[in-house]
């Protein structure tokens, strides 16, 4: 039984981040696709916040570690997973509230 409910609950974690970075990519690939403009504007702004995040690397080391690691594909997937869940919560909870009640 212990091992069940630890088992349940790595899946439901898992299966909850893939959704996310699902949900993340398709929104994305839906605001490029139907706004082009927009989409390029985002990708020159996360471009320049990642120029912002290495400038602040203390070492020429570190700098290259985070150009390494920091992408600007990266860094606009990130963004567009957390605002893909952000408006879902938003959208969910008042589903969420109709039915846990005296929580």
């Amino acid at each position: 039984m212990f091992t069940w409910s630890l088992t349940a609950r790595f899946l439901g974690s898992f299966s909850n981040f893939v959704f996310s970075i699902v949900l993340g990519a398709f929104a994305m690939g839906v605001f490029w696709y139907y706004y082009p403009d927009q989409f390029l504007t985002l990708q020159r702004s996360t471009s320049a916040v990642r120029e912002w995040i290495v400038a602040r690397a203390w070492s020429a080391r570190s700098e290259t570690i985070f150009r390494f690691l920091l992408e600007d594909r990266q860094l606009l997937l990130i963004v567009f997973v957390l605002a893909a869940r952000f408006l879902l919560g938003l959208l969910l909870l008042p589903i969420k509230a109709l039915f846990v009640r005296g929580l």
